[in-house]
């Protein structure tokens, strides 16, 4: 389990950078007016295909991880505690929000719209992606929550 546990939390980075990428991207795109490149359509499928197996991880975690539905102690009411609310209410809605709008945004390269349309939709659905999950994430240094910025350390 802790294997599920260290590749989730590693594959945090990579998302987050990958959608700083496509953020960049399609910022650069929409104010230089330029087409869609190859580029820019493999950085925002990569972001995508990162973030549903983080997803996917996560999702397994959340049905047999250390804190789920699973290994929930007997008489806990997951919204009156904090830990157990975060972990398996807030923190996968909020992701899987945030997978969505990262999807929508990589769904703009299949459009017949022009391209500048299509930077412009990803950006904003990438920023709001990109919001969602640095609210979701548990930071070190959150009250009952927080978590190492690295597993195992």
């Amino acid at each position: 389990m802790n294997v599920l546990v260290a590749l989730h939390s590693y594959l945090r980075w990579i998302l987050l950078i990958l959608l700083l990428v496509s953020i960049f991207k399609a910022l650069s795109g929409m104010n230089s007016k330029r087409s869609l490149t190859a580029g820019d359509k493999k950085i925002w499928l990569f972001t995508m295909i990162s973030a549903h197996t983080t997803l996917l991880i996560g999702l397994i975690l959340l049905f047999v991880g250390r804190i789920s539905f699973t290994n929930k102690p007997e008489g806990v009411s997951v919204m009156k505690d904090a830990t157990y609310r975060f972990f398996l209410v807030e923190h996968p809605m909020m992701m899987i929000i945030a997978i969505v709008f990262i999807t929508i945004g990589r769904g703009q390269v299949k459009k017949p719209v022009p391209d500048a349309i299509k930077y412009k939709k990803a950006f904003w659905f990438f920023v709001l992606a990109l919001l969602l999950i640095l609210a979701a994430i548990p930071w070190p240094g959150r009250e009952n929550i927080g978590r190492p910025l690295f597993f195992g350390s």
